[in-house]
């Protein structure tokens, strides 16, 4: 019995780092699959970001870009 739930538990946590690496959190979606199995796998499908969220962190990655842009330009480099 122990042979066939250390592979599922192994898979849930490859799967739930999987998951969260699109948003940079693959570290705690392994620790999410690892220590919960397959009950961590749902935490994870359920804590994703929405489109909005990602959406808005990326409109707020290119404001900074600007101002890092205008901050270089008027420093002259």
């Amino acid at each position: 019995m122990l042979k066939a739930i250390i592979p599922v538990w192994a898979a849930c946590a490859v799967a739930s780092a999987a998951l969260l690496d699109r948003d940079n959190h693959a570290g705690t979606g392994f620790l999410w699959g690892l220590v919960l199995g397959p009950v961590g796998m749902f935490v994870v499908l359920r804590r994703r970001p929405t489109w909005e969220r990602r959406w808005a962190r990326e409109r707020n990655r290119g404001e900074e870009a600007r101002k890092e842009q205008a901050w270089r330009e008027w420093r002259g480099y």
